[in-house]
């Protein structure tokens, strides 16, 4: 989607620059007498250090009177030790075959002066499995306190839109960016996770906006956190040309809306009769209401229709094609849902959102580069549909392009002449009661106690268990027998199977949020040790494997959890004939966490003995999907709270 959309910005832009002459760029060079940085001692630690990182996007006017853009990367990165050497022996440039290399150059400094300067018939392409095209080359010699620098500079696409990265795993020590553009194009630049302000300059004819930072600390992966979207960052966009003369903005949000509802609703008589059949055929217009309109049409389309985001082609995204080929691209895929929904009188609005893992819609500041992710918006039912995503349904959307702002693109007739306008607003996710993953299971001791018959049973809605039917929906029988083999172990210590059925598992049971189950009857020895006359049950296992937080360093990020949730276990225990548990106390766990009196996470375990059986509840809540710096402390202990009844033992000794 996002490239058809491109290639049209592309051709809207071209036609407003006429003013040709042949591209001249600026050229990238590095010092003739290099020297190794002596470093702050502060920085010791550090696997490596990236002394400089220089980025450059120029614009420049070729010969036809069209923009072309040309991206340069500069780096210079010292190494300390050998996690460093692994970390920058070969080098990945982000260049696809499409694009063209202007220049490039790389050295290592070695700390005896000597400099080896890159071969540059050693650079290679890869593949890799998203069928792109990468060019690598590997960095000779690199050795403990070493320097590497490189550079390159290539020829891309044309987009008046872009992001850039500033920080990662490495501190930095200077990091530059710049827009180079001719005068009458005004860039504006936007920096996300810092407050500072771009500078903008006119010199020879070319403007140069530009920012500058320093000391850049390097930021380590944290748990539950959207390492990315936390990590220093710029983005920038077209804003004026000067050219026209009018002073308007360009590239507004409202432009987007109008720009999208053109693409996606294009279809014409023909499409709409052939519509018209499948309807008819299909008894839609039958339904009663829009939401068993919407679930049908959805049905429909996602096992009629195969989906390919490489599919880019106009021609292959119009209505006529996609019906014929039964494949289609964003494009066409949107066009499809919209011409059914028109005809069945369905109120919709598209919808264009970001990922909450990586970046953002931002109201205030119009990157159309945001924009990836297309859904539908049913206003009476205030529920979405992921039109891309075969694996979810109506109104499961991927968690990570909810819990954000998104561009609504609200439809309004003048005469007849429809459009669409702008409306910036959060997709809200479905309530956390609805996304669970529970447990129910009984554990009983055979004849001679040394071991255990599980009968258990996974069980997974809402979001959480959209992972499990793509798994079980997309593998052959083999891989289903390793998933099933996998799940059971995690809670019982044994691949040892008895019996087992996957209940739910058609994507179409998401709609009315019918939980996948997984159930098993497994025998264990696993959770049973004997200790003189005495039992030992490992319980705490029933519940599978728990995520420990116990860290050192202060906390960096907020606590993302992709979606809101439920985990509830409920585990029976059959008490051996003449046994009785002697701790049973260790079952007892509370950890909560309230905001105005209500409840916002919490690990609550307790039990009751009746007769010779055992009961155990667990009850740990996630209410919230993002929880503030601020609430850290909390969190964790309720994470590690899972953690410790982990660890629980019960002593069953003889009466």
């Amino acid at each position: 989607m996002k490239k058809q959309v491109f290639s049209l910005l592309v051709m809207l832009c071209s036609a407003q620059y006429l003013f040709g002459q042949a591209p001249n760029i600026e050229k990238e060079s590095w010092s003739d007498k290099p020297k190794i940085k002596l470093l702050d001692s502060k920085y010791g630690n550090e696997s490596a250090v990236i002394v400089y990182d220089g980025k450059r996007v120029e614009y420049a006017d070729d010969a036809k009177g069209e923009v072309q853009e040309y991206y340069t990367i500069h780096k210079i990165i010292h190494i300390n030790d050998d996690r460093g050497i692994e970390s920058f022996n070969k080098i990945y440039l982000g260049i696809n075959e499409n694009s063209d290399i202007v220049d490039i150059k790389a050295r290592t400094l070695l700390p005896g002066g000597k400099i080896i300067e890159l071969d540059k018939n050693n650079i290679k392409d890869i593949k890799e499995d998203d069928g792109n095209i990468y060019k690598i080359f590997a960095m000779d010699g690199l050795e403990k306190g070493c320097e590497i620098e490189y550079f390159y500079t290539y020829k891309k696409p044309t987009s008046f839109f872009g992001r850039e990265i500033l920080q990662s795993v490495f501190p930095v020590l200077d990091s530059k960016f710049a827009i180079v553009a001719p005068k009458r194009l005004k860039f504006e630049i936007r920096a996300y996770n810092f407050t500072q302000s771009p500078t903008d300059t006119v010199i020879n004819d070319k403007r140069v906006a530009r920012m500058d930072l320093s000391a850049i600390v390097g930021v380590q992966e944290e748990k539950y956190a959207t390492y990315e979207a936390n990590l220093k960052r710029i983005e920038f966009k077209l804003s004026y040309n000067d050219a026209t003369g009018n002073g308007e903005r360009l590239f507004t949000w409202n432009e987007l809306a109008k720009r999208i509802f053109g693409i996606y609703s294009s279809y014409t008589d023909k499409d709409a009769r052939k519509v018209a059949d499948v309807v008819t055929e299909n008894g839609w217009d039958k339904l009663p209401d829009e939401t068993a309109k919407i679930i049908a049409v959805e049905n429909y389309v996602k096992k009629s229709f195969a989906y390919n985001e490489e599919l880019n082609s106009e021609d292959g995204n119009m209505l006529e094609t996609v019906f014929k080929n039964k494949i289609s691209g964003a494009v066409g895929a949107l066009r499809l849902y919209s011409a059914i929904f028109q005809n069945l009188g369905v109120k919709y609005q598209y919808v264009l959102t970001g990922n909450r893992n990586n970046y953002i819609v931002d109201r205030e500041f119009e990157n159309w580069n945001n924009c990836e992710n297309p859904l539908f918006y049913f206003p009476a039912e205030n529920k979405f549909l992921a039109p891309t995503r075969p694996d979810y349904r109506y109104p499961w959307i991927f968690p990570s392009w909810g819990g954000t702002n998104g561009l609504f693109c609200k439809s309004t007739t003048l005469g007849s002449f429809s459009t669409a306008i702008a409306d910036i607003k959060p997709i809200p996710l479905e309530d956390y009661t609805k996304s669970y993953e529970n447990i129910e299971s009984q554990l009983e001791f055979n004849n001679t106690l040394d071991s255990l018959t599980i009968d258990g049973r996974q069980i997974y809605a809402g979001y959480a268990s959209v992972n499990y039917r793509d798994a079980f929906n997309f593998s052959n029988e083999e891989q289903k027998r390793k998933i099933i083999k996998e799940l059971t172990k995690s809670y019982s210590g044994s691949d040892n199977i008895i019996s087992s059925e996957v209940l739910n598992q058609e994507f179409e049971k998401e709609t009315e949020n019918m939980p996948l189950i997984l159930h098993t009857k497994t025998k264990s020895g696993e959770l049973i040790e004997m200790a003189g006359n005495k039992l030992l049950l490992k319980i705490g296992m029933a519940i599978g494997p728990q995520v420990e937080m116990y860290q050192e360093k202060p906390r960096q990020e907020p606590v993302d959890m992709d979606f809101a949730h439920v985990e509830e276990r409920k585990i029976n225990v059959v008490i051996p004939a003449g046994y009785k548990i002697s701790n049973p106390e260790d079952l007892k766990i509370n950890e909560t966490h309230t905001e105005n009196g209500n409840l916002t996470m919490g690990f609550v375990s307790n039990y009751e003995i009746k007769g010779n059986i055992l009961s155990v509840h667990i009850m740990e809540e996630y209410r919230n999907t993002i929880y503030p710096l601020s609430q850290f402390d909390q969190f964790r202990k309720i994470i590690n709270a899972s953690s410790d009844f982990n660890k629980v033992v019960l002593v069953l000794e003889k009466k």
